[in-house]
């Protein structure tokens, strides 16, 4: 007669504390790239942004100060989208990461993400920030 083969306790706890040592490890990284996805989310945003504000100087004599003309998402859970300046010559755009969602997790000086008219990629509207990017 056969003898069935079951595993043991044991063997079974070592495995738990295996899977449990692979997540743990894992678990970061996915986090990264979550990150770093949302970030790219946002940075479209700001390129559509840009798009749309060009579009807009081609049929008026200056760039639009109003958010909503551009399509700047209001409700956007791990971005706030700001049109910080407007004038006839130049614009400035940003996207800041919430404080209370995962993208605050970001590298510092990728939190914060400024465009303007000639798509210069900064952190603070001065300080190139293409790293991010």
């Amino acid at each position: 007669m056969l003898k069935a083969h079951a595993f043991s306790l044991i063997e079974l706890l070592i495995s738990l504390v295996i899977v449990t040592l692979l997540a743990s490890v894992a678990y970061p990284s996915f986090q990264d790239v979550i990150i770093k996805s949302r970030r790219s989310d946002a940075q479209s945003e700001l390129i559509k942004a840009q798009i749309a504000q060009s579009n807009y100087r081609i049929l008026h004599s200056s760039y639009t100060d109003d958010a909503n003309i551009i399509g700047l998402p209001s409700n956007d859970p791990y971005y706030i989208f700001n049109l910080v300046s407007a004038s006839a010559n130049n614009y400035l755009i940003k996207a800041t990461a919430k404080a209370e969602s995962l993208q605050y997790k970001d590298k510092s000086i990728c939190r914060v993400l400024f465009v303007d008219q000639n798509s210069n990629k900064t952190s603070d509207g001065i300080t190139d920030n293409t790293i991010c990017w």
